[in-house]
């Protein structure tokens, strides 16, 4: 049976994530509105808001 060499070589693999995640937390008395994006080094960005705190 034939055996094949082992590779020395690495995989080429992109690990590399090209999106913004967002996720958003809504009470009725606060919003709170959290982001990872793909710059910011693993560092989430976090927001809070009085809820219904927006000009109608």
């Amino acid at each position: 049976m034939p055996t094949s060499a082992p590779c020395s070589a690495p995989a080429a693999i992109d690990v590399t994530l090209a999106a913004i995640f967002v996720s958003l937390e809504l009470s009725r008395s606060t919003w709170l509105v959290t982001s990872l994006s793909p710059g910011s080094g693993e560092k989430m960005s976090k927001h809070s808001m009085r809820s219904g705190d927006v000009s109608a």
